[in-house]
């Protein structure tokens, strides 16, 4: 044990070796002082006055690691291009939002889960004919198109949503604490605000694109919330972006269960038997387009 002066200050400065950034090297600095007081009291005020200031050292340098910590985490969950976020920090962060939702349908009447903004809303959303982009102006056009379109869905989304650099000319919008009746609306605003734009590439004239978006709400089925996890419905959202592709592009898709389906169908391959379900009306199709336009094969 250490001098109980000693103790009282370390107690009164609140320094422990789990605080320092060495902690050995901060163990054998206390006992030097500790030695010092048992040895030494006369110069107690001189040996105080020295645990002071290497506190103060310790604690400048445990906020500069801190912060140069803080900086290394942002940089990893960040697209370098587009300043958006990135697919790992979608990992990190939706499993504690996808948690509340499921909480709220936990607590929350039948009635109350339409009204109130309960759900996680997903929108695969990726650029159509982007290739012809590099191919035709070259990547560094290519990569403003992009750098252009993660501020177009910034626009298009609350300050509380996720967008997310998912992969090359993919993005991913998650509108959090959100209603599932706004889904729609929300996906014919992505697809107008990019079809709408004027693409600056460097070049004399600006180019036009368009966008397909694929939409799935967290929970799938509220009557069982717990059914499909929020991964599972992102890979909905990408079904439906790519029905969205072979129908024509500049389209969205969204799919919606019906009373008919069954807990079994549910959680077996939805992506295996999604023509037969719809098919069956068992699942049910929502577009800009025309229901019978929409081709999941």
């Amino acid at each position: 044990m250490f001098h109980p002066v000693l103790q009282r200050l370390l107690k009164k400065l609140e320094l422990s070796a789990d605080s320092a950034p060495n902690a050995k090297a901060w163990a054998r600095f206390l006992e030097r002082v500790d030695r010092s007081y048992r040895d030494n009291d006369q110069d107690r005020y001189i040996v105080e006055r020295s645990l002071e200031i290497s506190s103060d050292e310790m604690r400048d340098t445990t906020r500069q690691l801190q912060s140069a910590l803080e900086q290394v985490r942002n940089l990893s969950l960040t697209d370098e291009l587009t300043g958006l976020r990135n697919r790992r920090f979608l990992n990190v962060s939706i499993p504690d939002d996808a948690a509340l939702v499921i909480r709220k349908y936990r607590t929350q009447g039948s009635e109350q889960r339409v009204s109130t903004d309960s759900d996680m809303l997903f929108f695969m959303v990726d650029l159509d004919l982007f290739k012809n982009v590099n191919d035709t102006y070259g990547h560094l056009a290519g990569d403003m198109v992009l750098s252009q379109t993660g501020k177009l869905l910034v626009a298009c989304s609350r300050s509380t949503d996720f967008v997310i650099r998912w992969g090359g000319e993919e993005f991913l919008v998650v509108a959090r604490q959100a209603c599932r009746a706004d889904l729609q609306f929300l996906a014919e605003r992505i697809r107008t605000t990019v079809e709408a734009h004027r693409f600056d590439i460097g070049k004399d004239k600006p180019i036009h694109l368009t966008c397909s978006v694929g939409a799935a709400a967290f929970p799938f089925m509220v009557k069982w919330p717990e059914l499909l996890s929020w991964d599972r419905v992102v890979e909905l959202a990408d079904l439906c972006l790519y029905a969205a592709k072979r129908s024509g592009r500049n389209a969205w898709v969204e799919i919606l269960p019906t009373s008919l389906i069954s807990l079994n169908e549910l959680v077996s391959s939805l992506a295996t038997h999604l023509p037969e379900l719809i098919q069956k009306a068992k699942l049910e199709v929502f577009s800009n387009l025309p229901p019978d336009k929409v081709l999941f094969q």
